[in-house]
């Protein structure tokens, strides 16, 4: 394949113009829409203002996971840099109080004397929660970007780009983006002595929490996400600097797949296995000792929450394989789960059986009056189908339920639960798989001889890929010269493959030959797969992410 004609495909796919080429080669921060743009802005922003010239405690509340406590860092950031002082912050406790406002957290906000509380990532349901604060004196401003149920809570103001009567440009962007635009627009009007610019090193959480959420890296998320791994490989973050280490992360190489795979795993544990502050003090502290402390203690949490999931797809395998039939969504789960974990489960069955599943646990604890007896989950979609829609159509079986369309939460009755399953799978049928965004996107065949340095070139300006601009796929077809596992417990596999003249490695992370089929006997095959450059021991390297090995 000739390497322009590999171009006009990748930007074809991704139906760029070619008067879009090069925006899209090259994103430009200033490209970003303002964030007037974005609902109540102005109320928003002239709001937090007025709090800051007038001294009022405000109380950041944030979700617990990898969007919310990024944004938290960037109002931190914020607060920081103007120098404002009368400001704290609320992560809850993901199994005692579990996600969005609550009645405790309310109470608990009035008697720090609260009279302004700014929410990140969360929110947009807490109709009550937010009517209650209200009531006590306490202004709310929402900055969300959940789907919106038919009616808004009585907040202050919501800053939401997917409010049903947005107009923003784009609906794709995450919780800490959101927040991030309500920094831009107070710095727009009043600069509060800090110069301008300063707001771009933030950046770093904004794109940590663009990757983290899985929305689509197109229109400004590309921004986001191009210009917040450029701040993530030269913050001065202590935390980030640990974790790194802590990994082995070389941070001046590092790519999006270093970012959801290594760092993301590690701060989401956090919430899912102990105290979500943990993982805010990390990413805010300015301590070098508190940073190699905590990088410490989360790559500990995290190691346990490794082994807690792995039973789990396991048990819920076993559960699903026992079934005579399996309908078109998965519902699974158990009291003894830990809702916290309950979606990395739903990942993988998702994974395993190509259908949507909605998999759940119990906490002993929670906001809700019945909270010791309800079952609470998570969702994860298959084939572009609407979540949010599919909950929706049955809400009646839902003590609550919110989200995205890829992903989303759930909380459930033990009578409702029976039947749970039937009526998704009955709602799915009339709902429409939603067309991927990239048109045609297939394998490309390249040969062995086409795989260097301009290939590369080729692809990686493409980067960062994720969902909305995936990795190009590769068919190289050619003979096997040896396969062997490596790791320390040997769990992942490497082949090499050769067209006689040429040799390459292509690797699979937590594979054996067993999972491709792949026999001693075996000799011609072709392999599908990502083309990557490693810098494993500061030495560069091009090589083949497997994606599947297809026999001869």
């Amino acid at each position: 394949m000739h390497f322009p004609e590999l171009l006009d495909i990748l930007f074809d796919e991704r139906g760029i113009l070619l008067e879009n080429r090069g925006s899209f080669l090259n994103p430009d921060y200033s490209k970003l829409h303002s964030p007037m743009l974005l609902p109540d802005m102005e109320k928003a922003r002239d709001r937090v203002i007025q709090a800051i010239k007038d001294n009022e405690h405000i109380v950041v509340f944030s979700d617990y996971d990898c969007d919310g406590i990024p944004g938290a860092v960037v109002l931190s950031d914020f607060f920081r840099r103007i120098r404002y002082e009368n400001v704290s912050f609320y992560i809850p406790h993901r199994h005692l109080e579990g996600f969005g406002l609550n009645f405790d957290a309310i109470d608990e906000i009035e008697s720090r004397g609260a009279k302004l509380i700014i929410t990140i990532d969360c929110g947009i349901a807490d109709i009550e929660e937010v009517r209650v604060a209200q009531e006590k004196g306490i202004d709310v401003i929402i900055t969300d970007h959940h789907q919106q149920k038919p009616e808004l809570p009585p907040a202050y103001t919501v800053v939401n780009p997917n409010r049903t009567d947005s107009t923003y440009p784009f609906k794709g962007i995450c919780g800490s983006a959101t927040v991030f635009k309500l920094v831009q627009a107070v710095y727009e009007k009043e600069s509060f002595g800090v110069k301008p610019g300063m707001e771009k090193w933030s950046l770093d959480m904004v794109g940590l929490a663009t990757f983290s959420d899985m929305v689509p890296l197109i229109d400004e998320n590309r921004i986001f996400a191009k210009f917040g791994l450029e701040v993530l490989k030269k913050s001065p973050r202590p935390g980030l600097a640990a974790l790194s280490r802590k990994l082995n992360l070389d941070r001046k190489n590092m790519c999006e797949d270093d970012v959801t795979f290594m760092i993301t795993p590690r701060i989401n544990a956090a919430s899912r296995m102990g105290v979500p502050k943990d993982a805010f003090d990390l990413l805010r502290t300015e301590k070098l000792e508190e940073a190699e402390g905590l990088a410490l203690h989360l790559e500990k949490i995290n190691n346990e929450r490794k082994g807690l999931v792995a039973s789990m797809v396991k048990e819920a395998k076993a559960n699903i394989e026992k079934r005579q039939n399996m309908l078109e969504v998965i519902v699974v789960g158990s009291p003894e789960w830990r809702p916290a974990v309950v979606g990395l489960v739903a990942n993988s069955l998702v994974e395993e059986y190509n259908r949507p599943a909605f998999v759940w646990g119990r906490d002993g604890a929670g906001h809700h009056p019945s909270s010791p007896m309800v079952l609470k989950g998570s969702c994860r979609s298959y084939n572009g189908y609407n979540l949010f829609l599919l909950m929706s159509a049955i809400g009646e079986a839902f003590i609550e339920f919110g989200g995205h369309p890829g992903a989303g939460g759930f909380s459930v009755t033990l009578e409702n639960l029976t039947t749970l399953e039937e009526k998704l799978s009955k709602a799915l049928k009339s709902l429409k798989a939603v067309e991927p965004q990239l048109r045609g996107s297939t394998a490309k065949w390249i040969k062995i001889a086409d795989i260097g340095e301009n290939l590369w070139n080729t692809i990686s300006p493409f980067a960062p890929f994720g969902m909305g601009n995936p990795k190009p796929i590769f068919d190289i077809k050619g003979e096997i010269k040896s396969f062997r596992q490596f790791g320390k417990e040997n769990n992942h596999l490497e082949l090499v493959l050769t067209d006689g003249k040429k040799e390459v490695k292509a690797i699979s992370f937590f594979s054996s030959p067993t999972a491709y089929s792949l026999l001693p006997t075996t000799k011609i095959c072709t392999v599908r797969a990502n083309l990557e450059k490693s810098y494993f021991r500061n030495r560069p390297e091009l090589r083949l992410r497997i994606v599947d090995i297809i026999s001869a």
